[in-house]
């Protein structure tokens, strides 16, 4: 797909063979030019929307009238409750009767449009994935967390058995379209929760984003839309550099994207989703950095740096929900675990990692018990 140059956007391209590229556009008020765009790409002339209860009631009706003004007339509409407890079997087979009967068995040109964040992404990605065998899908991501990591990649599907992600599959977007304005919404909890994601990224792939976030901790709390942008911007080519290199999780090259997710998916299972998916991502980056430190790859230094960032954004660093028995359990489950091993995402410095695998499971267990109040 060519990139396109849009006043006031700034166009990123994931360069995938075939029709997998895509771009990802992003801007600000820019919500009204969704339709048109949508038209001149053709990519589907039956829209179905799928969101969260929340967002549904901020932005749906809005966006309807959009698409009708650019000259769609069939859309159709399916939300859930929000939330990481939506995101099973029972929401992705009531999203996907819904579609089925917006289809009508008429077999229409149906684009689904995902609004919202990472659970609306993932479920209304899967949805698409499966439903005739594949249909387009395009994201429009409403949270930090999401317009900084989950709307791009083509990673979608659901919890299963209180399992993160277990089930799904690697299905690309035809356009993943920002409006910044749509953060304006968000509560200090869901800006906290995307910033871990960035810090992430900072810690793997690119020390000055780490800088610009400790810098601007501030103004990012308070949507200054202004830093956030360089944020997302940042944030989002990176994970594409990655993510072109490494499509399917097939290579290693992908599996930095993990740091703090290992013992973060766990964390949050356990807990019964009690923390949101960035906040279990904040325990999990401190608990590979004390792993790192015990092996003596990582500075302690350097790990106390991150931990004091972490806090800083008010995200938490200490384990507060969940039993280490059910932690040490939901482990077992992790998707790179080969044959029953472990292996983690590691700093070595920032910008740099590795994948140890085989650790102690002793030393597992003890470095989750020293975060457990």
């Amino acid at each position: 797909m060519p990139s396109e140059k849009i006043t006031n956007m700034t166009t990123i391209s994931i360069n995938l063979e075939g029709s997998r590229a895509y771009d990802i556009l992003i801007g600000r008020d820019n919500l009204d030019t969704i339709g048109t765009k949508l038209k001149a790409l053709n990519i589907g002339e039956s829209i179905f929307i799928i969101t969260d209860s929340k967002v549904a009631g901020l932005y749906a009706k809005r966006l309807v009238g959009i698409f009708r003004k650019s000259g769609f007339r069939d859309i159709g509409l399916a939300k859930f409750p929000g939330g990481e407890k939506s995101k099973n079997i029972k929401t992705y087979t009531g999203v996907l009767t819904g579609l089925a009967k917006f289809d009508g068995g008429l077999n229409k040109r149906i684009l689904v449009v995902n609004l919202g964040g990472g659970v609306p992404g993932d479920v209304g990605g899967f949805v698409a994935a499966t439903f005739n065998r594949g249909v387009n899908y395009v994201q429009i991501p409403t949270t930090l967390l999401a317009n900084v990591d989950s709307g791009i990649g083509g990673k979608v599907g659901i919890d299963f058995h209180n399992i993160k992600n277990k089930v799904g599959s690697f299905y690309q977007p035809k356009l993943v379209f920002v409006d910044l304005s749509l953060l304006k919404t968000l509560n200090l909890k869901e800006i906290r929760a995307g910033l871990a994601e960035v810090v992430k990224y900072g810690v793997i792939a690119d020390p000055s984003l780490l800088e610009y976030v400790e810098g601007h901790v501030k103004d990012i709390l308070a949507l200054n839309l202004d830093v956030i942008k360089p944020v997302v911007e940042k944030s989002y080519r990176l994970k594409a550099g990655i993510v072109e290199q490494d499509e399917r999780d097939t290579k290693g090259i992908r599996m930095v994207l993990n740091y703090g997710h290992t013992i973060g998916h766990a964390v949050e299972s356990a807990a019964g989703f009690k923390y949101s998916h960035g906040e279990s991502v904040s325990i999990g980056m401190v608990c590979a950095n004390d792993l790192a430190c015990e092996l003596g790859i990582f500075s302690r230094a350097e790990a106390e740096r991150i931990e004091i960032l972490l806090s800083k954004i008010g995200l938490p660093v200490k384990i507060a929900h969940g039993k280490l028995a059910d932690i040490i359990r939901f482990l077992k489950y992790d998707k790179k675990s080969v044959d029953g091993g472990n292996r983690f995402v590691l700093p070595v410095k920032f910008g740099k990692t590795e994948i140890k695998s085989a650790l102690s499971p002793a030393l597992i267990k003890k470095v989750i018990k020293k975060r457990m109040v």
